[in-house]
């Protein structure tokens, strides 16, 4: 694995820590995150802002499982599962991440995935049909 994919694959490990202090370090200053469907959050402080409300958001629950991880040059993929408590107990919603790196600091995260399914996982409905099975 390339030195950028270990860094994508600690960065996305600790995320079951829930602090966002603590991911701080993989970001350059001027790094950009953005989920798609939602406007940009730009900088590194803006960033550790916004992950601490999402950690504050499912509050007992907070994990990457990665299902698979690419990396080519300084660009990295992961399909995986983000792992969040629900009425029903801790389930996965399926996100594909590109990451971007540059001199060791991830400069740009994009996320993708159905930024509905959280509410439809929250409200109870069954969304077995939506998250693939892990393989």
């Amino acid at each position: 694995m390339t030195i950028c994919g270990q860094i994508v694959r600690e960065f996305c490990d600790l995320m079951v820590s829930r602090d966002a202090e603590k991911l701080r370090p993989f970001f350059a200053d001027d790094a950009v995150y953005q989920n798609t469907g939602t406007p940009a959050t730009v900088g590194v402080e803006a960033i550790v802002t916004n992950l601490a409300g999402q950690f504050g958001t499912f509050p007992d629950s907070y994990e990457y499982k990665t299902i698979n991880l690419a990396a080519d040059g300084n660009v990295v993929l992961t399909e995986r599962l983000d792992l969040i408590r629900t009425p029903s107990g801790v389930q996965g919603v399926p996100v594909m991440g590109t990451f971007v790196l540059e001199n060791g600091k991830i400069t740009r995260w994009t996320d993708y995935w159905d930024t509905s399914l959280p509410m439809k996982m929250m409200t109870g409905q069954d969304v077995s049909a939506l998250v693939p099975a892990i393989y």
